[in-house]
């Protein structure tokens, strides 16, 4: 039984070649719809907040899906950023007027957007800080000259 690399004929069928190729599934206008269509979605109530939703739940696409079109349309990636700049100001502005619980807000935006908590490291050593600009003493009139010539060559 001809079949699999190598063992397929012409009389088995038509063969995939560069004239004869498998029609695509998902288009560059199928894709905008998607996307398109998520993005109405997200704006229509305050409860459609995580697109995934949407992709996952509502309409039972695989997880693969938004990558491969992602990077197949570069029109479909852009529109699926934005529906997630829609998902990220939902979640700040819902947080900031406490209809979401603040933590989870917090940890949704930390994973999924990129925030990060901002945090100052003061360095000491034996009571003098080590983030402080470092002074210049000077102690003849021909050091501060040879120092004011060098500033002024930079």
């Amino acid at each position: 039984m001809p079949g699999g690399k190598g063992n397929i004929t012409g009389a088995d069928g038509k063969q995939f070649s560069k004239e004869y190729q498998p029609q695509q599934k998902w288009t560059e206008k199928k894709a905008l719809k998607v996307a398109n269509d998520l993005i109405k979605w997200l704006k229509a109530e305050d409860e459609n907040l995580f697109y995934e939703d949407f992709l996952y739940i509502e309409n039972d696409y695989y997880s693969e899906l938004i990558a491969y079109l992602s990077n197949k349309f570069t029109s479909f990636l852009k529109l699926i950023e934005k529906a997630k700049y829609i998902q990220e100001i939902k979640l700040k502005k819902f947080g900031v007027f406490d209809k979401l619980n603040a933590s989870m807000t917090k940890f949704t935006l930390i994973n999924n957007h990129g925030w990060k908590d901002k945090s100052e490291t003061d360095i000491t050593t034996k009571g003098e800080s080590l983030n402080k600009t470092p002074e210049i003493r000077v102690n003849t009139i021909e050091e501060k000259k040879q120092i004011d010539e060098w500033l002024g060559s930079l």
